[in-house]
């Protein structure tokens, strides 16, 4: 009676199993591709090696015209440019602009 039971209980396991071996093969795995941009060579700079019009970008700014300046990056941009990115406090929140070397405002 044992055996009329085990048998056919072990076949099922068998068959249920089946999909999930064929499922793990890496035959069947598709390679996906990701890509993003980034800037190149982002980095840290004292503010006071800032150039001069992103210094004077800064305080024109109404939000940045009253803060000091926490944090400053130096970046090559996509377009080959460099860019200088500008962390400070405005009313206690954390503001990030980012300024091309002339001073002008760059929007992402």
């Amino acid at each position: 009676m044992k055996t009329k039971l085990i048998i056919p209980g072990i076949f099922v396991l068998g068959l249920a199993a089946a999909p999930m071996v064929t499922i793990a093969t890496p035959n069947n795995v598709d390679a996906i591709e990701i890509s993003f941009t980034q800037e190149k060579e982002k980095v840290k700079i004292e503010k006071d090696r800032l150039p001069e019009p992103v210094k004077e970008a800064v305080k024109r700014d109404k939000k940045g015209k009253d803060s000091d300046v926490k944090e400053a990056w130096q970046m090559m941009g996509e377009d080959g440019k460099m860019y200088y990115a500008v962390k400070f406090d405005h009313e206690g929140k954390e503001v990030s602009k980012k300024y091309d070397a002339a001073g002008n405002e760059k929007r992402d």
